[in-house]
């Protein structure tokens, strides 16, 4: 856009005209010089403000180590060394893309809206636009010059089938939005760097690529890949190539609703992480922080999660719900292991992923300050956890309370941990059949019917109260050094014991401690398995003595 003072010809011959006397003339020529003067004034500060904006751009790139740097320092020599390079303003109109075009710039300071692809090859030259880019329509959107927008990238309302190309679009100085593209099938942009506002795609349910294969860095991240109307009421849309470079994210990262995606790759995560209802099959996260939440939940594809740097996770951890009931084997048959991890901030729940064999994880872990729930249905030939951890609780009066359920060949874990809170175990065999429904009642192909060993605990020697529901144990070797339930009321300590013959020998010291009456009134619960007379077996009270002297029996050496 150019601001036409009038000429003094023209103006000559207005005065004519009008028989103006010269007090109108002086006048009317101040105003003139008024007018001037404005416009040089809001072109400076449309230049100021465009200048700023790539100083905001250079210093983000600078401190990724870019390369991109120079690209800007290039921009900001013509913007000073041709005035021609420079539009002025807002390119919204077709008046304004006409006179775009007509200047030749290759440089916009404002706002640009894209309405088509006539407006899409106007743009074919800009190499900087100064403000925001939205782009509401066209069919082939490419342009293979732009460098950088100083504010927000928008894809909104596309309808046709479409596709958008960015060549060389290296950052994006605001929020980079895809939303309500009824028609819009591939974004790609593998040049693009740095987004420093928010990654967000929504409600654009035919967008079957986003590919971004060099993007190192963004301030949110937010896939939401939902399909509304799906025939088929999956509602997951047609995402299936999704590159996002293993980028940083400074903020939160949500995934959710990704189709049939080979792999997603992400580096450190400043925030929450949601990775939900997917079909995703492998997740890398190369960082090494989760400064928020965890959570990994029904994404029926999943097959591989890695995390080899991942040290701390600074909120809650959840991994449930990550199976296909209508197809066994689909998903997770071994929990991620998280080897580097040593910190989690939170509660760790882990169930109903159903497809799971063993369990090998979070054994580097030393510290948690939450509860720790662990439950699976599925038969799993053995879970090794928790090995190394040594302190629980949000502060130095608490401890984590500790649920567990699972059937199993082998349980081992928590064998440096000195003290607990609740702790509730169950362990049973790995039945050939549950009563479940679908792929709920298989079981792991290698998992034997009959063995159920307990270990672990090896350490500990105190928790607030303690419920051990091993009727089905076939070996024990835990709670060597347990001595003490804290608690004096309702539930302090309950065993449903093993079969006869099953010994607990490792727990001796604390099992002579009952019977010889040390813990006094303190609520304590003996209990086996036992026919009742309609043949349900239903759990019976035995007497503590006799409980106790069945349970040392096999201990006694010949």
């Amino acid at each position: 856009m150019k601001i036409k003072t009038i000429s003094c010809l023209v103006l000559a011959g207005m005065l004519s005209l009008n028989s103006c006397v010269k007090g109108d003339i002086d006048e009317l020529q101040n105003q003139i010089n008024d007018l001037n003067e404005k416009v040089n004034d809001l072109e400076s500060t449309q230049q100021e403000a465009l200048l700023a904006a790539i100083a905001k751009l250079e210093a983000d790139l600078a401190a990724l180590n870019s390369e991109l740097v120079g690209d800007l320092e290039l921009l900001e020599q013509e913007i000073a060394n041709n005035a021609n390079a420079v539009y002025y303003g807002n390119v919204i109109t077709d008046e304004d893309y006409a006179a775009l075009t007509a200047q030749g710039a290759t440089i916009i300071t404002g706002r640009v809206v894209v309405g088509g692809d006539a407006h899409v090859s106007a743009l074919s030259t800009i190499k900087l636009i100064g403000k925001s880019l939205e782009v509401n329509g066209g069919t082939t959107i490419t342009m293979d010059a732009l460098q950088s927008i100083g504010e927000n990238l928008i894809i909104e309302g596309v309808e046709a089938d479409a596709t958008v190309n960015f060549a060389v679009l290296a950052s994006i100085g605001g929020d980079f939005e895809v939303v309500e593209n009824a028609g819009l099938t591939s974004v790609v942009a593998d040049e693009l760097v740095l987004i420093s506002g928010a990654l967000a795609t929504e409600e654009s349910e035919m967008l079957a690529t986003l590919s971004l294969a060099k993007l190192d860095q963004v301030g949110e991240l937010s896939i939401d890949n939902y399909y509304a109307d799906d025939p088929t009421y999956i509602n997951i849309g047609a995402l299936s190539n999704l590159d996002l470079s293993g980028t940083n994210v400074l903020g939160d990262a949500h995934l959710n609703y990704l189709g049939d995606v080979e792999v997603v790759s992400l580096g450190d995560i400043h925030g929450n992480f949601d990775f939900v209802q997917g079909n995703v099959v492998k997740l890398s996260i190369s960082g090494e922080t989760v400064d928020g939440n965890f959570t990994l939940s029904f994404n029926k594809r999943l097959k591989t999660v890695e995390t080899p740097n991942l040290k701390s996770i600074n909120g809650s951890l959840d991994i449930s719900g990550n199976s296909d009931w209508q197809l066994a084997g689909a998903s997770l048959e071994a929990l991620p292991s998280f080897p580097a991890l040593e910190f989690i901030g939170g509660n760790v729940t882990i169930g109903s992923n159903s497809d799971l064999v063993s369990i090998d994880a979070f054994n580097n872990v030393t510290q948690l300050t939450g509860d720790i729930s662990l439950s699976e249905s599925a038969k799993i030939e053995s879970v090794n956890i928790f090995n190394a951890l040594v302190e629980t609780g949000a502060n130095q009066w608490s401890n984590a309370n500790i649920y567990i359920s699972f059937q199993t060949n082998w349980f081992n874990g928590f064998n440096e941990l000195l003290e607990a809170g609740e702790v509730t175990i169950t362990v049973k065999v790995p039945s050939a059949d549950d009563g479940g429904i679908g792929i709920s009642s298989t079981s792991s192909a290698s998992a034997l019917a009959d063995v159920a060993k307990m270990e672990g605990f090896a350490k500990l020697t105190e928790s607030t109260n303690m419920q051990l529901y091993f009727s089905e144990v076939t070996e024990f070797n835990a709670f060597a050094s347990y001595t003490n339930f804290k608690r004096t009321y309702g539930t302090g300590f309950k065993l449903q014991m093993p079969a006869e013959g099953i010994g607990m020998c490792a727990m001796e010291p604390f099992l002579t401690k009952v019977k010889n009456g040390d813990f006094g009134t303190k609520p304590m619960v003996f209990e086996e398995m036992a026919e009742n007379e309609w043949g349900w077996m239903v759990p019976t009270e035995v007497d503590k003595d006799t409980a106790v002297d069945r349970l040392l029996a096999p201990c006694t050496t010949p």
